[in-house]
């Protein structure tokens, strides 16, 4: 009799959480759990990120427990640690990982503009997914460049400025997720920012007329509500490329995720808005012309694909410019910048935030029981992209998840 009663009472706290659920899926967001769905995440097969480098579709992992500082050249392409003062350990972790320390980038003004390590990868290929984890300090400026993603055909084993220049679209792309201090407080508010061979001038439409032989300048691409970054938090930042499918396509994308939620998407037709210089406006007064965005042509040759990352933490111009809030309250150091590192990966499939439960159990007890589905709900009614709440496993967010934990639980 007891255990009627509890089935009961479950399966009518299914059926209200179910209408909940219905009431809450737009259309907007069916396609977007229906785009995340399609790549479950992979970090929920690794808690903690333990044994995660092992799998077939990681291409790259560091999770900056080997070695010193020094030894980081073994497993990274190139570094740049000016003086050896940039990098350092320091004795803090990533939520959710078993680790012990995290890599401390300090950039200091009148000494050096930051640091990098850099990555060349084996061969190149048409997607891959970067997810990392990134602490600011409490007064942290904002930032010149940050992490990106690229590809170059025949690249030196270093990293080579090409700034204000446009790619060909044989030689060469990239995008870095950035943080931009328009509209922002400090350390910035993420977005994109993107060299590929039909990029727009700041200066002109054509880029040409202004008389600066380097015309062009990453265009920015972010979303329409700002996605502030924050200090003193530990945030999982994960981004990708898709490459376009022929040189004669523009069907590339790119996208970014911040603690596992979809931010921003640039695909054909994922935003309408109007080219005006170098950015696409997707409101405001230079919206005058409102068209689909066409996508992105990476690259015109077989030859061009991923095969650079980038772990960079560039302050130059903050430096150089004296760049400052318009907040003066704001906490704010203009000579010191910090900023930590953890758990980077690189795939082939959406990785997502480390996960920190061991399969299905949720609410952590150590068997699977009523407390589960009942976490497992809520976690997708506060996310309705959470792919950790894929419990049949069908690569879909439906409540056919929670009917089959339903019926596991029933049948102990």
């Amino acid at each position: 009799m007891k255990r009627t009663i509890i089935v009961s009472l479950s399966l009518t706290a299914l059926v209200i959480i179910t209408a909940s659920l219905a009431v809450e899926e737009t259309p907007d967001k069916t396609k977007a759990s229906a785009e995340l769905a399609a790549n479950p995440c992979l970090a929920w097969l690794y808690p903690g990120d333990v044994g995660i480098d092992q799998d077939s579709s990681v291409v790259f992992f560091e999770d900056f427990e080997t070695g010193g500082v020094s030894d980081l050249g073994q497993r990274w392409t190139h570094v740049n640690n000016k003086d050896s003062e940039v990098m350092s350990f320091v004795s803090e972790n990533a939520p959710g990982s078993p680790g012990q320390r995290s890599l401390m980038m300090t950039g200091t003004k009148g000494q050096n503009a930051g640091g990098d390590l850099w990555k060349l990868l084996d061969r190149g290929y048409d997607q891959l997914y970067a997810r990392f984890y990134c602490k600011f300090a409490e007064d942290a400026p904002y930032v010149h460049h940050f992490v990106s993603m690229s590809g170059k055909v025949n690249s030196p084993p270093h990293p080579v400025g090409m700034a204000g220049i446009r790619p060909t679209g044989y030689d060469r792309f990239g995008s870095s997720i950035d943080l931009l201090r328009s509209s922002a407080n400090p350390p910035g508010r993420w977005s994109f920012y993107t060299y590929w061979c039909e990029m727009r001038s700041w200066q002109t439409p054509e880029g040409e007329s202004a008389g600066d032989p380097n015309p062009f300048y990453g265009n920015e691409f972010g979303p329409v509500e700002p996605e502030q970054a924050k200090r003193v938090e530990w945030q999982c930042v994960e981004f990708t490329i898709k490459v376009n499918s022929a040189p004669d396509k523009r069907d590339g994308e790119q996208a970014f995720w911040i603690d596992g939620k979809l931010v921003d998407k640039w695909a054909p037709g994922s935003h309408t808005g109007t080219w005006f210089r170098s950015n696409f406006r997707t409101s405001g007064i230079y919206n005058t012309n409102p068209q689909p965005f066409e996508g992105f042509l990476w690259s015109k040759t077989d030859q061009l694909k991923i095969n650079i990352f980038r772990l960079q933490y560039y302050l130059a111009s903050v430096f150089e410019q004296n760049w400052m809030p318009e907040d003066t309250t704001i906490l704010y150091n203009s000579n010191v910048a910090r900023v930590q590192f953890d758990n980077f990966v690189v795939a082939t499939r959406y990785i997502g935030p480390i996960a920190t439960q061991t399969g299905f159990d949720f609410d952590e007890d150590g068997k699977r029981g009523l407390g589960d589905l009942y976490k497992m709900l809520k976690m997708r009614l506060a996310n309705s992209k959470d792919l950790r709440t894929d419990y049949n496993g069908d690569g879909r967010l439906t409540v056919a998840d929670a009917l089959q934990m339903l019926m596991d639980i029933i049948r102990g």
